[in-house]
């Protein structure tokens, strides 16, 4: 193959190198990036090596330098991801734990307002049924006043009679 042509596809790989690292960012694919970034250095290889300036040795060994500095910038990026992530979850979880003393708290206070309804319940039902307990008490002696009364008039009728 001609040096031309070499130069060509290497050409053609720098520049679908390019597009896969550009888009490998866009859309947050780290492998895709990683892809393009590698594909580009091998692209410059055959351009370097058609043209003469260094020998393929050293241009591959170049490339897997980019490559290994790419993956750790992926790293990186993954790593700072995750770490965002476990922020958000911690400050997740202490939102969720605030959530609930809150409503423990406002479930306490009900309870309290409802036990206090019930006291006060209670004390007005003992009230009205000590109130019907006097009431009947009165009319059971309005009863047996009138009892005793009868009987005493139904004696002193016998009597004088």
């Amino acid at each position: 193959m001609t040096d031309t042509w070499e130069n060509i596809k290497g050409q053609k790989d720098e520049i679908v190198g390019k597009v896969k690292e550009v888009y490998g960012k866009a859309s947050d694919n780290a492998e895709l990036q990683a892809e393009g970034v590698q594909q580009q250095v091998e692209g410059e290889i055959r351009q370097a090596a058609a043209k003469g300036r260094q020998d393929e040795a050293s241009l591959k060994a170049d490339a897997e330098a980019s490559a290994a500095e790419a993956q750790e910038s992926v790293k990186r990026q993954s790593q700072q991801t995750l770490e965002n992530v476990q922020q958000k979850a911690d400050d997740n979880l202490k939102d969720a734990i605030q959530e609930g003393k809150e409503l423990k708290e406002e479930a306490a206070r009900k309870a309290e307002e409802l036990r206090q309804q019930a006291i006060q319940e209670n004390k007005e039902n003992l009230q009205e049924a000590r109130d019907k307990s006097a009431e009947a008490h009165r009319t059971a002696e309005s009863f047996d006043d009138a009892a005793r009364a009868t009987v005493e008039d139904s004696l002193s009728e016998e009597e004088a009679e």
